[in-house]
């Protein structure tokens, strides 16, 4: 039974493993919060924690958000059944997915494809949410653009459609 580890050993290759898997975690995080819109909130949707890219696309400084409602930043034109349904979804420790346009510091806009995620302790209970973004203001901007193109030439028959 030569090939056999003591309680030292494996105990000590448990721990390099998971030194290892928290550098791992540590760059991936680095990674998000350098090139991702991410935030991260308490329980309450109280912000703890704001991305890089997050500041540049809101206008905010992390000082400015830290400790705030994550719905400061809610634009008057979302309705609010769509926060009832996120909230309803996260609070049941599901994943949420939708389109949100919020407001900028300096009262301009910007459109987000967002993902949020229900953290849990190690008692399966909600600790806070993780939300992912993705800027989509342009592709918005340009589906509204095309909208308001075909109702103002609704009824003009002199466009010719190939």
């Amino acid at each position: 039974m030569e090939n056999e580890l003591t309680f030292e050993e494996k105990y000590n290759n448990l721990k390099l493993k998971n030194e290892e898997l928290q550098t791992e975690i540590d760059y991936i995080t680095m990674m998000l919060d350098k090139y991702v819109i991410t935030s991260i909130t308490d329980d309450k949707g109280i912000i703890v924690s704001i991305s890089e890219p997050f500041e540049e696309i809101s206008g905010y400084t992390k000082k400015e958000l830290i400790g705030k409602p994550h719905n400061i930043l809610r634009h008057e034109d979302m309705p609010s059944s769509i926060f009832k349904e996120l909230w309803n979804t996260i609070t049941n420790k599901k994943i949420w997915r939708g389109e949100i346009k919020n407001r900028k510091k300096n009262g301009d806009y910007y459109w987000v494809d967002s993902i949020i995620i229900p953290l849990l302790n190690s008692n399966h209970e909600i600790k806070g949410y993780r939300a992912i973004r993705i800027d989509i203001t342009n592709k918005k901007k340009i589906s509204d653009d095309y909208a308001g193109f075909l109702i103002d030439n609704e009824e003009d028959s002199s466009l010719e459609y190939y």
